[in-house]
C-alpha cells in the first residue's frame, strides 16, 4: 500500500503526529530530502514525535519512511490532483470536454486503487482461495454483476465460485458454510440490510472472509480475515453514477484473480486452451 494511503488511515495519532502527517502530504517532494532536526524544526514538534509516527507505521525509522514516501510521490501526486469524482462533468461541457473528464476520472481511480493495494494481502488471499474447498461471494444491487464476472473467469480455469444473489440464498449459504468455505463480502460500507447478519453468521461457522471494501469506516471490518480497499473518493449516494468504484471493484477483482491464476500458471493457460478446444469442437 502507497505510504500516503497508510497515512490516511491511521488512527488515534496525538495532535503533532498529524502536524507531521499533514506537512508530508503538503509537502512530499521536500520532505524526502529533510534530516530529523530540518522536519522538527520546520512543523515545531519533537524528534521523537517523527520516530512515534514510524513505529505506527510498522517502519525501522526515518530512513525507511523516507524512502517509501519517495518511491510513492508520483502516484500520491497524481491522484491528489483536483478532480471531482461525484460530478466529473458540468451541463454545459461539450461532448470532447467529457470524454477527457471521463479519462480522468479512471486513470485516477486506477492510481487511487492501486496505492491503496496490500500486495502482502493479495498474496495470501490467493493461497487461501487456492486452499479452500469452497468460494462464495456475498454482494449486492449492481456489484453481483461483477461477482458473476468473477465467477466467470474462475470457471475458465476450473474453479467454481458461488455467487447466491437472493437474501435467503445468501442467508442460507452463510448458514450451511463451514471452515472449508471462504467468503467473499464486497460491501461499500457494510450499509447492507443483511451483510452484518451474513458476517456473523459466517464468522460462527468458522468461514474466513475476505472483505472488500471502502476505505471509510465500516462494521464488518470487524469480521474480516482479509481486506483489500477500494478507490473511496466517491459520495454513497451524492453522485451523477458509480463511475470510480465500478471501475475500482472490477481492477481489485481482476488482481485476484490474476493473483490467483499465477500459483499454477501453465496449468490454468492450458485448461483454458483444453476448454475452448472442445467448445469449439462442439459448436
Amino acid at each position: 500500500m502507497n505510504i500516503f494511503s497508510k497515512l490516511n488511515k491511521l488512527t488515534n495519532l496525538t495532535e503533532n503526529e498529524k502536524i507531521l502527517v499533514k506537512y508530508m502530504q503538503d509537502n512530499p517532494e521536500t520532505f524526502v530530502k529533510m534530516s530529523a532536526s530540518e522536519i522538527s524544526e520546520a512543523c515545531f514538534i519533537s524528534t521523537s514525535t517523527i520516530y512515534r509516527l514510524c513505529q505506527k507505521l510498522d517502519l525501522s525509522g526515518l530512513s525507511e519512511l523516507k524512502v517509501q514516501a519517495s518511491s510513492s510521490i508520483n502516484e500520491y501526486l497524481i491522484e491528489s490532483s483536483s478532480l471531482d469524482y461525484n460530478y466529473p462533468f458540468k451541463q454545459n461541457e461539450t461532448e470532447h470536454e467529457i470524454v477527457l473528464k471521463m479519462k480522468e476520472l479512471y486513470d485516477q481511480t486506477i492510481v487511487s486503487s492501486l496505492n491503496l493495494i496490500s500486495l502482502e494481502q493479495l498474496r495470501v488471499i490467493a493461497t487461501e482461495l487456492k486452499k479452500a474447498k469452497y468460494i462464495d461471494f456475498y454482494t449486492s444491487a449492481g456489484n453481483i454483476y461483477f461477482a458473476e464476472n468473477f465467477k466467470f473467469q474462475m470457471q475458465e480455469i476450473g474453479t467454481f465460485v458461488n455467487v447466491p444473489i437472493e437474501e435467503y440464498n445468501q442467508l442460507l449459504t452463510a448458514s450451511t458454510s463451514d471452515e472449508n468455505h471462504i467468503a467473499i463480502i464486497m460491501s461499500f460500507e457494510g450499509r447492507g440490510v443483511i451483510v452484518k447478519n451474513l458476517a456473523d453468521i459466517l464468522k460462527k461457522n468458522k468461514t474466513k472472509i475476505i472483505l472488500i471494501s471502502s476505505t471509510n469506516e465500516n462494521p464488518i471490518t470487524k469480521y474480516a480475515d482479509y481486506q483489500l480497499y477500494l478507490s473511496s473518493n466517491e459520495n454513497h449516494y451524492n453522485k451523477i453514477s458509480s463511475f470510480s468504484t465500478r471501475l475500482s471493484l472490477l481492477y481489485v477483482l481482476d488482481c485476484m484473480y490474476t493473483e490467483f491464476f499465477k500459483l499454477n500458471y501453465e496449468r490454468n493457460v492450458q485448461y483454458k486452451l483444453n476448454t475452448y478446444k472442445k467448445l469449439s469442437n462442439n459448436l
